[in-house]
């Protein structure tokens, strides 16, 4: 088993956590998204409702200025012959409270008081002079000082001639500016410098209203705007957060389901791997290739080798697979090279001598085993050779040409590990160009035992005579093996029956017993 029940279990609040928190982030991504959502939504309420009030008053304005332009005022006539005329307006459109003529920049005549004589220019100063063709002020031509807006229809190009329309916008204002919880609070009539609120009997300057509004639409045929006030649309969406809560809380809990699942192997397997790798838990083991001739150590195979952090040793046939499902093959190749970089000194600087490190396939992907060779191998100066061995149970055939040309020109030596077992293919031998063929341990291992496997090892021990590529059979482990091996000329023999992997760092002691041993084809004793 991979890890300790207590190493699942802490694995597990690993997953949980980082749930737990894709979760929450989900949660306030989902419910800011919301609120963002529903605050453009209130704010283009609260815009239309601005808009919706200013269509109202133009609509209450547009039927004073067609009456106007149909009915234009004969001077010759009297304000007695008039008045009866312009009462009838003012009954027909029932939205005025009034229609005053101004004749020759004089105010004369009036439907709701009669015959009039005022001066236009200091009545009605801001109007006469052309600034506004609107004006909001209280009634001066009545007992009631109310709230009346003015529109002024000019009837001639100087200004001078023309008719007040006069709407009793105190009482109008009910209707038109009637609030729209929860968009708007408050809505409020400006027309030039003075504003009128909704419920309020009174023109106000505008400077003075207590605060300032959320928005203000102007229209785009009269002198007046409408001002919107209330709360922001971020805050009405804050204030709306419990209905937002059920959907985003239910998004939340199956965004970290999702995640615990599909965590399950990322963390509790890929994670210790790679804290494995930057805390050094991983240890370099070297296994003694032998000369089969003359039986001198021409080489090791190095190994690695992992404790975690736990003190539990796991086996190289669980790690190394996940290491490769999990993209972390490369940097535990890396992890490897450098670390027998910064021990050369433990192998004797012999002519012939080599290290041989297993390189997966995907350590080709964009020359990565060239250049780390490049920065971390070569610098080093070694006084031995590296080897490396690339498993026949990775599709070797996708390798490059180029690299394998590259790597020859550095003296890199190539060895085909576990002939024979995987994805058994002539053609790219030649491809390959390799230095050395590994015989798989599980055809020494028949050697004796099973016919059928023995002939599949001379059949391999004869092809690669033949090619001239060296040969190395792995799993060594009797005296029978090693005599059958020698007799057939294999050049190299790895296996228990000389040692079994050591710490890189114990490889001198082992080397300086075995060369000092009278048997150097006898078992070792350790």
């Amino acid at each position: 088993m991979l890890f300790s029940q207590t190493g699942l279990a802490k694995y597990r609040y690993y997953r949980l956590a980082l749930a737990g928190a894709m979760g929450l982030l989900t949660l306030i991504l989902t419910l800011g998204i919301r609120i963002y959502e529903q605050s453009r939504v209130i704010s283009a309420d609260q815009q239309r409702v601005a808009m919706h009030t200013v269509e109202k008053l133009e609509k209450l304005l547009e039927p004073a200025s067609q009456a106007a332009r149909k009915t234009p005022v004969d001077p010759a006539l009297t304000c007695r012959e008039l008045q009866p005329a312009m009462q009838q307006t003012v009954a027909r459109m029932q939205t005025l409270r009034s229609i005053t003529l101004v004749t020759n920049g004089t105010i004369t005549c009036s439907s709701l008081i009669g015959a009039l004589d005022l001066s236009f220019s200091k009545t009605l100063p801001d109007i006469a002079q052309g600034r506004t063709r609107l004006e909001l002020r209280a009634a001066k031509l009545s007992r009631l000082d109310i709230p009346t807006l003015l529109l002024w229809q000019p009837a001639t190009a100087d200004n001078l001639n023309g008719e007040l329309f006069v709407y009793n916008i105190g009482i109008l204002s009910n209707f038109l500016l009637e609030p729209q919880p929860p968009y708007a609070r408050h809505i409020v009539l400006n027309v030039v410098k003075q504003s009128l609120e909704y419920g309020k009997n009174e023109i106000m300057q505008s400077l003075n209203l207590p605060q300032r509004p959320l928005l203000t639409v102007k229209s785009p045929n009269y002198d007046f705007s409408v001002s919107i006030y209330g709360e922001e649309a971020s805050a009405l969406a804050w204030s709306e957060l419990a209905s937002h809560l059920p959907l985003s809380v239910l998004i939340s809990l199956l965004t970290a389901t999702a995640v615990y699942l599909l965590s399950g192997s990322r963390i509790s397997l890929a994670y210790p791997i790679s804290h494995g790798i930057s805390h050094r838990e991983f240890k370099v083991y070297c296994q003694p290739i032998i000369n089969s001739v003359d039986g001198r150590c021409i080489g090791v195979e190095t190994l690695m080798r992992w404790k975690n952090r736990r003190q539990e040793w796991v086996s190289p046939d669980v790690f190394i697979p996940l290491a490769e499902q999990h993209g972390l093959i490369i940097g535990l190749t890396r992890y490897l090279i450098k670390t027998v970089t910064d021990n050369l000194s433990v192998f004797p600087a012999t002519s012939g001598f080599y290290v041989s490190i297993n390189v997966a396939a995907q350590h080709f992907n964009n020359m990565e085993i060239v250049d780390d060779i490049r920065k971390i191998w070569l610098p080093a100066q070694p006084s031995v050779s590296l080897m490396l061995e690339l498993t026949e149970r990775t599709r070797l055939q996708e390798l490059r040409a180029a690299e394998i040309s590259q790597l020859k020109e550095m003296g890199i030596l190539l060895a085909i590990d576990d002939f024979g077992t995987g994805h058994s293919s002539l053609s790219y031998l030649k491809t390959l160009n390799p230095d050395v063929l590994k015989i798989d341990q599980a055809f020494t291992a028949s050697i004796g035992t099973d016919a059928i496997n023995a002939t599949v090892t001379d059949t391999i021990i004869t092809l690669a005579q033949r090619l001239n590529l060296k040969l190395i059979a792995e799993g060594v482990e009797t005296r029978e093996q090693v005599d059958y091996l020698r007799k057939r000329k294999v050049d190299s023999l790895q296996g228990y029956y000389f040692a079994r992997p050591m710490p890189i760092e114990v490889f001198p002691i082992w080397l300086a017993r075995y060369e000092k041993s009278t048997q150097a084809m006898q078992p070792v004793d350790e």
